[in-house]
């Protein structure tokens, strides 16, 4: 009976340690679930706090552009200097206001600093430091001494701890212009996603024939230069100067209506006739119908459904990224780490010559103040979401590994899996099997369906 009892014991001890495996289990996954949720909305929120900031300063900058206008009838050229003066360093710098804002809004759903997103700002701060103010030439200066005061305010954002990265910042080009800054084709190579190359790399599966083949990472055009010393990198509000009198820009007839003016007081006020002034307008190569991104077809638009007209414009936005740390009650209790990036943007319209709602870039792409809310948008609808510059280990691969692999080859790399695709994509054996596989199930390759939630809350728009 004794030994029988023993055998009872050891039996409940095992059950009683499965419970309680289970239970830990449950327990997990509930945080895990708990967590992503939890995750998703603090990226949420701060996007869209983000993208409301935004909104807030182009009425701003619009508000300032029909003060100045009333300036000009009056004649007053101080008062007209003092307003663009004020433009200029609203979009300059207000736009780095987000990084806080954005934390706050992460903040205040319990998402803690990451120090690495820090380390990415700070980084940033040493560059403009290091070459733009280095080189008057690379980027001028708006006003004398405004590259200072840009690091200045970008090195208390980051000093003040960031939660919510800013993912489309600009300080570094699209992913569009080069194959090695894209994440796609590294994911293609790692998950032998040989379709991806169909659709988005069609020769370069059989033309690539090793590292030195590459060509050079992208640099900053001319006009990439010119507009990155009108607007703030990051949170760009995507906007540009134009030279010009108010008359040949606007004409007789947006004057008259956003100032109130008779057409006898415009043509009587010499500041609307002066060429050398300069006004803010919305950026022509961002500020475009969403559907002129897509001159290939359908598929390769990221939204589905219908654009209202007046809100038919890509315009500015904003990516947040927020990480979150997951415990694992199970195993070694290390956990791992819970990602979001979640896109919003400002919204608005304005009413036209006949009084129906129109796009806000409808007067003459003049900047108004007409914005008066923000939504959540799929990132793929929007700039920059490729960008990636909130990720740290993405962009200690554009900013490290590349330059070397780009000099030396694959044998200078560590362990990040970039790198690891990298060596793989140099290995003839795995473009062949690329090549072989193609030749035989091309014709399986389907690209997907436009498709999701008309709004926004998605990571993706299809």
């Amino acid at each position: 009976m004794k030994g029988r009892r023993g055998q009872v014991a050891v039996y409940l001890a095992l059950a009683l340690l499965a419970i309680v495996v289970l239970t830990l289990m449950n327990v997990g996954a509930y945080l895990a679930v708990s967590a992503k949720n939890r995750t998703m909305n603090a990226g949420d929120a701060a996007a869209i706090a983000v993208a409301k900031h935004q909104g807030e300063l182009l009425n701003r900058i619009g508000q300032w552009n029909v003060e100045r206008l009333k300036a000009a009838l009056a004649g007053d050229a101080a008062k007209c200097a003092e307003l663009f003066a004020a433009q200029l360093r609203c979009s300059f710098l207000e736009p780095l206001e987000g990084i806080r804002i954005g934390s706050e809004a992460a903040a205040n759903n319990g998402v803690e600093i990451d120090d690495r997103m820090g380390e990415i700002l700070s980084r940033h701060v040493n560059d403009v430091r290091m070459y733009y103010l280095t080189d008057p030439t690379l980027y001028p200066e708006p006003w004398s001494g405004a590259w200072e005061e840009y690091a200045e305010r970008l090195e208390l954002a980051a000093a003040a701890g960031v939660r919510a990265g800013p993912d489309n910042a600009e300080f570094m080009n699209a992913a569009r212009d080069h194959y090695l800054l894209d994440k796609g084709f590294y994911e293609a190579v790692l998950g032998r996603n040989w379709c991806w190359f169909k659709f988005n790399a069609p020769g370069l599966i059989y033309s690539y024939s090793g590292f030195e083949g590459w060509a050079p990472l992208p640099m900053d055009d001319e006009e990439t230069r010119r507009m990155k010393c009108v607007n703030s990198e990051i949170y760009s509000l995507h906007l540009q100067v134009r030279q010009g009198s108010a008359l040949e820009l606007l004409g007789t007839n947006l004057i008259a209506r956003l100032t109130g003016a008779t057409v006898e007081e415009i043509a009587a006020a010499p500041l609307l006739r002066n060429r050398e002034d300069r006004w803010f307008f919305y950026d022509d190569s961002h500020w475009r119908v969403w559907r002129e991104f897509d001159p290939e077809g359908e598929f390769a638009f990221p939204a589905y459904g219908k654009v209202l007209p007046e809100y038919d414009v890509r315009g500015c936005a904003a990516i947040c990224r927020v990480t979150r740390k997951i415990p694992d009650l199970v195993s070694d209790g290390a956990g791992r780490t819970s990602v979001w990036s979640a896109g919003a943007k400002p919204f608005g319209a304005v009413t036209d010559e006949r009084g129906d709602r129109a796009v806000a870039t409808a007067l003459a792409r003049f900047v108004t103040p007409v914005f008066d809310e923000a939504r959540l948008v799929p990132i793929d609808t929007v700039g920059g979401m490729d960008l990636s510059t909130a990720d740290p280990e993405w962009m200690e691969h554009v900013r490290d590994h590349l330059p070397n692999y780009l000099a030396k080859g694959p044998s200078v790399f560590g362990d990040c899996p970039y790198c690891q695709a990298l060596s793989l994509w140099e290995r003839k054996s795995i473009r062949e099997s690329g090549q072989i596989w193609l030749k035989y199930h091309s014709d399986d390759c389907v690209r997907p369906a436009p498709g999701g939630p008309g709004r926004g809350g998605t990571a993706h728009g299809h």
